[in-house]
């Protein structure tokens, strides 16, 4: 019976929808609604407190009401509604806003010709080198070390080099072996045993002993001193030495003190060195952790990005802040909410680029008789984990409108709370993230068990950027609108995306901004111009990851 004056209704509304949309033509306008494919990043602006008006579309939807006309008691209405909407012939010929209109914004002009530097420096000394040439040395410790402790200074490599070999006249003996032995530079290791007395270079020979690369150094040298006695005595010398350490434990990141980390790599090794950045994400299953893939794969050697896995957006300003990690991927809307709840935080970041846009996904259970966001108060609801973005938001959401503190929450995300909505432990669970993540898609195979449902309450647009001490020495992007109303389109998720004509669900939407940190920016001058290239180049694969489909 309720499904029936459901449609009843539906119909109802529509037939209406037709008249208004009539008069609306007739008068040189349609009723428009937002979406997904009218989002546009909002330029940064300098710190102001004001209301920016909700985006306005450009193309109309036929028999649809406009939703300025409604009201409810749950605080819907106020300002008008704007929308997109597209035919489904255009809708399949014309790729999404989202995907041909990146979001990337940069703080400078410094920052928007970082990536025409990044196509165009010249390295000659290091130009060619391949990935594969610090594939494998890239897992040692060793590389680590020189990586972060000398990577960034490749440009004066040479004259350091000759610097350090200076007054050294290599025995015959360094010419005769390889150039290379696995990550060690052959010229090193023939100094090495050169100085086999002093005690650090015997240390470096003891704890690097298992080393294939030093046990293949230490074979040629045993073939070259069967018929070399310099070789002989000085390798006698070395192994003598190396006795005297038996016991002590082996340190796998050894560096003779006083030395640069380089000076002990091989070459083309050295040409592949960069400095780490540590990336914090969120969970493997979400985008965020895609997107630091994606980052990986396009930097190649020019920057080690090394992903960090976060319960999400407010660990990872914690990670920043206790130099856990050295960028991040953040929901906007956590930066007030961290800064109010540390208000003596540094906030050393800047920010790199906005990469996606997020939705507030409400997937309730189908017996749950929750319709849409305003239903859930007496229900239950799981929020992830204390620290991700969704936590945050729902906290956000609470405090935008008192209604909500009845609502039962759980700190439960990922599967295995989709898993208890769908077996009907928990009414509803909210994850906010960008289209497309692998929950989602699992979410998508659920259909008879789980719907999605709208985020429609109007309260939750109220909220201001407004902490002027975020970006410390940048302008603020003030002013903005944290939350925005946007569509999630049809049929994204057709299983669980209900609806007779339109299975559009309208929700709330927060960008994603890329940080970085200053210090490591300034440290790695040269690398962070390459990081920037690599945000750039790694920007059409997230668009297309997280398009309509």
């Amino acid at each position: 019976m309720l499904r029936t004056l459901c449609a009843f209704a539906i119909t109802a509304i529509l037939v209406v929808g037709v008249a208004f949309e009539a008069d609306a033509r007739r008068f040189g306008g349609s009723f428009k609604f937002s979406s997904a494919r009218s989002y546009k990043a909002p330029a940064f602006k300098s710190f102001s407190k004001r209301t920016t008006p909700r985006p306005k579309a450009t193309t109309s939807r036929p028999n649809t009401q406009s939703a300025a006309s409604r009201t409810s008691s749950r605080g819907f209405g106020g300002g008008t509604r704007a929308s997109a909407n597209a035919s489904a012939a255009r809708r399949a010929s014309t790729s999404s806003r989202l995907a041909s209109k990146p979001t990337n914004n940069f703080r400078s002009n410094r920052q928007q010709n970082a990536y025409k530097n990044y196509q165009s420096q010249q390295q000659a000394k290091f130009r060619g080198t391949s990935s594969s040439s610090n594939t494998a040395a890239s897992s040692s410790p060793l590389y680590r070390k020189a990586s972060q402790n000398s990577g960034r200074n490749r440009s004066d490599y040479w004259d350091r080099r000759d610097s350090f070999y200076g007054g050294w006249n290599a025995p015959n003996y360094v010419y005769m072996g390889a150039p290379r032995y696995g990550m060690f530079d052959g010229m090193f290791l023939g100094y090495m045993l050169g100085h086999a007395f002093t005690p650090h270079y015997s240390a470096f020979a003891y704890h690097h002993r298992s080393d294939p690369g030093m046990q293949a150094w230490m074979a040629d040298m045993e073939r070259q001193a069967a018929e070399n006695a310099e070789v002989k005595v000085q390798l006698t010398a070395l192994k003598a030495e190396m006795a005297k350490l038996e016991g002590t434990p082996i340190d796998p990141a050894y560096f003779p003190p006083g030395i640069d980390p380089d000076m002990v790599m091989a070459v083309d090794v050295v040409k592949a060195l960069a400095p780490t950045f540590r990336l914090c994400t969120a969970r493997v299953e979400g985008n965020y952790h895609r997107f630091g893939e994606i980052l990986q794969q396009v930097s190649g050697d020019n920057v080690l990005i090394e992903i960090v896995n976060t319960a999400g957006s407010m660990q990872n300003l914690e990670y920043l802040e206790e130099d856990k990690c050295d960028g991040a991927y953040v929901q906007r809307n956590a930066f007030g909410i961290y800064a109010e709840r540390n208000p003596s935080g540094g906030y050393d970041f800047e920010r790199v680029a906005t990469p996606a846009v997020e939705f507030a996904h409400m997937i309730c259970n189908r017996d749950s008789d929750v319709d849409e966001v305003g239903d859930l108060p007496g229900k239950s609801l799981l929020i992830d984990a204390v620290g991700s973005g969704t936590e945050v938001t729902w906290a956000d959401f609470v405090t935008m409108d008192d209604n909500y503190n009845t609502v039962e929450t759980q700190t439960i995300g990922g599967s295995s709370a989709l898993n208890r909505v769908a077996t009907g432990e928990a009414d509803c669970m909210m994850y906010v993230a960008s289209l497309n993540t692998q929950l989602l898609q699992r979410a998508n195979t659920l259909g008879d068990d789980v719907v999605l449902v709208p985020v429609n309450d109007w309260d939750f647009n109220n909220k201001e950027y407004g902490h002027g001490k975020l970006f410390k020495g940048h302008q603020d992007p003030s002013g903005q609108d944290v939350y925005v109303f946007l569509d999630i389109p049809d049929d994204q998720y057709p299983k669980i995306q209900d609806g007779i004509f339109f299975s559009d669900v309208e929700t709330l939407s927060v960008p994603v901004d890329m940080v970085a940190n200053l210090a490591w920016r300034d440290e790695n001058a040269e690398a962070y111009e390459q990081l920037l290239g690599a945000v750039l180049d790694a920007q059409p694969v997230i668009n297309t990851l997280t398009s309509e489909h």
